[in-house]
């Protein structure tokens, strides 16, 4: 997909995203054993809008600090014996740089079941890519933090302050059982998102980016559905809190039996108005449907499918639960954009 907006290098970076884990059973410094982040904590996060200087570049930081007392984080490896039987017959994923402050636009990186096929730093075989920063100066105390296949460069100078952006930021991993590569965020740096092509059903607390702004979906209960009652997930109020340069206003409530769609943008007609310059006049759609339950769409829907129209930036989830990677998955990590291809060995 050649058609990238050109100012998408500014949405991703205008905003820095840092994830800071903490965990009572684990050295949060630890990439080997990183701390787990359960989804239904980020009720508990702590927002901070950092201002740094001019509006609407660089304007603000978002902080989110998840807690957990658990770790179930680790990333399964499978044996290199194994995955030699089956390297042959899978497909390998090809991901392009196609947009970047500080990477060559147009690099591609090849992995297959073992791992990255050419220039891994770890060299392992076990079916994980790694992609991360390190301190190649040795300045920090960051030895643990080194072992990455694929170093994520980046303009920004490392200091003290900013040294926790050190180490991995996202895995991509090959399972021998579905024959699938798949992708996860890992809590380091600024965020992995994945972009959502056509549509993306809605869980408890996902955590969605659009242009400079951030938002977070939780389910609740209003005054339909008493408290104590039980009802399936889906059904439940959506609650969504935006988090902006501009002050937001306290969350925004909607019950499924008041509402159908919701339109999130910058155009007054909007359930819910965000002044970001980066945003589209109507820059994201929620409906509620009776299977599926609260589906979010990029762009414009409509009930005349003419008047359907996409976002410029696009809408953007993160990554905090593991995904299969489809053909033409676009994701992006601090200041990069990537492109997934997947390659039939047969056809190559």
């Amino acid at each position: 997909m050649k058609e990238t907006p050109s100012d998408m290098i500014q949405e991703i970076s205008s905003s820095k995203l840092k994830m800071n884990l903490i965990s009572k059973n684990s050295n949060p410094n630890n990439n080997n054993n990183p701390p787990s982040r359960d989804p239904s904590l980020i009720n508990n996060m702590s927002f901070a809008h950092k201002p740094s200087g001019q509006r609407g570049k660089n304007s603000h930081n978002l902080e989110i600090n998840y807690t957990s007392n658990t770790n179930d984080n680790n990333i399964p490896s499978t044996s290199t014996a194994l995955l030699q039987k089956v390297v042959d017959k899978a497909d390998i994923l090809e991901i392009e740089i196609i947009n970047s402050l500080s990477m060559s636009s147009n690099l591609k990186i090849e992995i297959n079941a073992l791992g990255m096929i050419q220039g891994s730093k770890r060299q392992a075989k076990d079916g994980l890519t790694f992609f991360g920063l390190i301190d190649e100066n040795n300045i920090f105390d960051t030895n643990d933090k080194k072992d990455v296949d694929y170093i994520i460069n980046t303009n920004e100078v490392i200091t003290e302050e900013n040294s926790n952006i050190l180490g991995r930021h996202f895995c991509i991993r090959f399972d021998i059982n579905t024959m699938k590569y798949y992708i996860k965020d890992l809590g380091c740096g600024y965020g992995t998102f994945k972009k959502i092509a056509k549509k993306a059903q809605i869980k408890d607390s996902y955590l969605l980016n659009i242009g400079n702004s951030y938002i977070v979906c939780t389910f609740g209960v209003d005054e339909y559905y008493p408290e104590g009652m039980v009802i399936p997930e889906g059904n439940k109020t959506l609650n969504i809190k935006v988090f902006s340069e501009i002050a937001q206003t306290e969350p925004h409530f909607f019950n499924p039996k008041q509402f159908k769609r919701i339109y999130i943008g910058r155009d007054i007609s909007c359930d819910i108005i965000i002044d970001d310059s980066l945003l589209s006049r109507i820059h994201c759609t929620i409906e509620y449907d009776d299977e599926e339950g609260w589906i979010i769409y990029d762009g414009k829907i409509d009930d005349d499918e003419s008047k359907n129209k996409l976002s410029t930036n696009g809408t953007w989830l993160y990554l905090i639960e593991e995904i299969p990677i489809e053909d033409g998955l676009i994701f992006k990590n601090n200041k990069n954009a990537f492109e997934c291809r997947l390659i039939n060995r047969n056809k190559k």
